[in-house]
């Protein structure tokens, strides 16, 4: 009796696939600029660019994907001394799942949402005042 081949799972980086992730990403930051409570947060960065790089980065991460370099992510940290609030947090995953939403299809999508929405938990429950 034939052997089945081995499953490979393929993690959502390889499904969304770095170009359009990089892209999607981009878009979200264009959103979020022209923002009128986020934008000022993100206009206020010394060097947009290496910012959006650096998030595009750890999407792919934590997706699955192999880091470029050696991965430093503080999220906390970062967002710590910001003074987010439930409203700010808020507007940013409903800007990020519009995004999303936009760029992909249903299904990965709802993967990347839900991610988004980890992350939003996380600050929630340690940075959000």
């Amino acid at each position: 009796m034939p052997q089945d081949p081995p499953r490979r799972l393929q993690p959502l980086c390889e499904k969304i696939g770095r170009e359009r992730l990089d892209r999607t990403v981009r878009l979200f930051y264009e959103r979020l600029l022209a923002d009128s409570e986020l934008g000022p947060y993100f206009a206020a960065l010394p060097d947009l660019d290496a910012h959006i790089a650096h998030i595009a980065e750890f999407w792919w991460t934590a997706m699955g994907g192999m880091p470029e370099g050696e991965p430093v992510f503080d999220m906390i940290g970062r967002h710590a001394p910001l003074g987010i609030t439930e409203a700010l947090l808020e507007r940013w995953l409903l800007l990020f799942e519009q995004t999303v939403r936009e760029e992909l299809p249903d299904e990965l999508a709802d993967q990347w949402v839900t991610m988004a929405q980890g992350v939003g938990a996380r600050l929630r429950n340690i940075v959000v005042s």
